[in-house]
């Protein structure tokens, strides 16, 4: 089956084993690039999050080999940062019917996307306590010599506990690889996207603090300030746009605009 230019496994359903040990029992949701399973762990008898990743269709078996090593490679670096408290847990990385699998820790509650869907911005209180944790999450993965790409409010867990996770580390690269495929996807993206990135280079720190900066600005204000209603818009205000200053933040306001203004005056 293809999606948007996407191949998708047709015979993945609940009750299916994963790596011969991750038994499926309902799908939590999907997007342009995958699919997150409720799994359980018949070995070590818990329940976890598996992420069931498409790839863009190849043409030999080499890039397919390489495609599959580098997901494994991501994913080892990103359980490396499973014990920060501020991280969704990589605990493993199956291959499935020739797709990668992402075993992570599963969380009980929310993104902070569906969040603001449902009860609308934080806030400047609340979007502070999210900086912090985010801030701490991300600092300790640049730390580490790693580099999320993707951070933006679908990927930012909250729990009922007042719990604050950064989630799909190990995972954003494939999405770049992927991410000219589907349009919903690119827009869904691109407007956290910082504009390095949006030129076609490599993400970097700086690269992550202006995504979580757009992704503040969206916690206050209820929509990201690059939000356009095509690709091409979105990738135009990136590059070209200044995003007018939070309104809703108060004294949180120029940690938000700073995430994103030393990134510009360098790039």
């Amino acid at each position: 089956m293809d999606q948007g230019g996407v191949a998708v496994a047709q015979s993945t359903r609940p009750g299916q084993v994963i790596g011969g040990r991750y038994r499926l029992v309902s799908e939590l949701g999907s997007g342009g690039f995958g699919r997150v399973w409720k799994a359980r762990d018949e070995t070590l008898r818990i329940d976890v999050a598996v992420k069931e990743l498409w790839l863009v269709p190849v043409m030999s078996e080499t890039e397919q080999a390489e495609r599959l090593a580098r997901a494994a490679r991501e994913a080892r670096n990103a359980a490396r940062l499973r014990d920060h408290p501020n991280i969704v847990g990589v605990h493993d990385v199956v291959v499935e019917n020739g797709l990668p699998w992402i075993v992570m820790q599963l969380i009980d509650g929310c993104s902070l996307q569906e969040h603001l869907d449902t009860h609308g911005p934080l806030s400047a209180e609340e979007a502070a306590n999210v900086a912090a944790k985010l801030l701490g999450a991300l600092g300790a993965a640049h730390e580490a010599g790693i580099v999320h790409r993707d951070v933006k409010p679908a990927n930012v867990m909250l729990t009922g506990s007042g719990e604050v996770l950064l989630a799909d580390f190990g995972i954003a690269v494939h999405h770049a690889d992927t991410a000219l495929t589907t349009t919903g996807a690119v827009i869904g993206s691109m407007e956290y996207m910082a504009p390095e990135r949006a030129r076609g280079t490599d993400g970097l720190a700086a690269s992550d603090l202006f995504s979580l900066g757009v992704t503040l600005y969206q916690a206050v204000e209820g929509v990201s300030p690059f939000r356009r209603d095509t690709p091409t818009g979105c990738l135009a205000a990136v590059l070209f746009e200044q995003a007018p200053p939070p309104v809703r933040a108060g004294r949180f306001e120029p940690l938000i605009t700073g995430c994103w203004t030393r990134i510009r005056t360098s790039a």
